[in-house]
């Protein structure tokens, strides 16, 4: 585990605080750690899609892109 400093909006403090009174976390820390958790796989999420991304535009910068694209008339009939 590591020690990290972070600055947070007022919000999530006191989303924090309220956890802390409500029993659901023990402490600050625990709180934060808490949210983190539930929002990291959609974070997860992000970052692939993203890197995927990045490796194609890579891939066609260096290899130009692919020679048959779809067109309109094929994207429409493959919709249906």
């Amino acid at each position: 585990m590591r020690v990290v400093t972070i600055k947070v909006n007022d919000d999530i403090n006191e989303v924090a605080e309220e956890m802390i009174r409500l029993g659901i976390a023990r402490s600050k820390n625990e709180a934060f750690n808490i949210m983190i958790r539930k929002g990291l796989n959609e974070v997860k999420r992000i970052v692939d899609k993203r890197k995927k991304v990045n490796e194609l535009v890579e891939r066609w910068q260096r290899e130009g892109l692919p020679i048959e694209l779809p067109n309109s008339n094929k994207i429409i009939a493959d919709r249906e």
